[in-house]
């Protein structure tokens, strides 16, 4: 496939480029590691910019562009490690409610999403469970549901003020847009090297009717879409991250000298160095055509088991290269190499282990 990317996608990218080389460096990362993992100030640059709306229509105050574009901004995210929850809340929450709401939750969502004004999140893992079929569940209760379960691992839910929630019902599959201060709702930070997660406990929470998103159940391929278009969206964070990672490596091994002579001129280098461009093409090129075929509403089954393969796999191999070519350095707090780790080692976990995937996709290619 031609992965040439057009006028339009260009421009968008660099831009994207420009405001986050000029927000993210090295004094406001380490500002913005703590807490919430929140940089403010480019998300109101993002919002200014438009940027916040890429996958939003139009007429709900967005750019308009697909997912595909969606993922190029994601990247360059992946390339700066700036803080901010835009996966949270323009894949995990906006993007389903531009996929699926009905047009009155698009009206009262999206546009806010896109000014800058909402931060939303949705909460898709569970502990030992498999995230398209939810172990939460939701009964009715007259024209409402009480929703009762246990949430991992959410990002950006202590900023959010919407959480998406996926149940199991009686009647089939759904999700919910759930208020994030509803009674009955706890959130527990959970500690992590880089940015917090969340775990969230939903004890008899009430929620009306109109709050299921797009007033659907069904036999969760809504969900599985979802989780296709969450998915890929991860991978494009780690593309992201190790294409600079490799950058920063490779300038590193060409600068510096042992022996007289620059670390990239010996062969066991010149080979990690190799291992890890072959690495990151292939998970730029498997999250290309994953992002691809979603945009444009094909099949993407076994092109998103792909990506999340090569995306987990490919990050932690490219991830552990560039630590051990930097030698000492590396595990200095005060170079930004180990934040390029940390996010892919993060999202390799986000994403599983290699087996099932491979396992999953195997089944995939037999059945056709």
């Amino acid at each position: 496939m031609d992965f040439t990317l057009n006028e339009e996608q260009q421009a968008l990218q660099g831009l994207a480029k420009q405001i986050l080389t000029d927000k993210g460096t090295l004094e406001r990362l380490k500002e913005h590691s703590e807490g919430h993992w929140f940089d403010s100030d480019t998300w109101s640059e993002f919002a200014s910019a438009g940027l916040l709306g890429v996958a939003i229509p139009e007429e709900f105050g967005g750019l308009g562009f697909s997912f595909l574009e969606l993922c190029l901004v994601l990247a360059e995210q992946g390339r700066r490690v700036v803080a901010m929850p835009l996966w949270a809340t323009l894949v995990c929450g906006a993007l389903p409610i531009s996929m699926f709401g009905t047009d009155e939750q698009k009206r009262a969502y999206l546009p806010s999403v896109a000014d800058g004004s909402r931060i939303m999140t949705g909460a898709y893992e569970e502990f030992g469970a498999d995230p398209e079929t939810p172990s939460t569940r939701a009964t009715r209760a007259g024209d409402g549901w009480v929703i009762n379960g246990v949430k991992t691992a959410v990002s950006a839910a202590g900023l959010a003020t919407e959480i998406l929630i996926p149940v199991t019902t009686p009647e089939g599959t759904g999700i919910f847009i759930l208020d994030a201060k509803a009674q009955g709702v706890t959130i527990a930070r959970q500690e992590m090297m880089t940015h917090a997660r969340f775990e969230i406990t939903l004890e008899n929470v009430k929620v009306d009717g109109s709050a299921l998103l797009g007033g659907l159940l069904d036999d969760g391929a809504a969900l599985r879409l979802i989780l296709d278009h969450v998915t890929t969206a991860i991978c494009a964070i780690s593309a992201g991250c190790a294409q600079e990672a490799i950058r920063i490596a490779a300038e590193h091994v060409t600068n510096r000298f042992q022996f007289d002579r620059p670390l990239a001129t010996f062969q066991a280098v010149g080979q990690r160095m190799a291992d890890s461009f072959i690495d990151t093409q292939a998970m730029n090129l498997t999250m290309l055509s994953a992002a691809s075929h979603l945009s444009l509403g094909e099949p993407a089954r076994e092109q998103v088991a792909s990506a999340k393969y090569w995306a987990a796999e490919g990050g932690s191999r490219v991830g552990f290269a560039v630590l051990h070519v930097h030698g000492g350095i590396s595990i200095d707090l005060d170079y930004p190499i180990h934040r390029y780790f940390l996010w892919m080692k993060m999202n390799e976990f986000t994403l599983g282990a290699a087996t099932p995937t491979l396992l999953r996709l195997g089944r995939m290619i037999a059945a056709s």
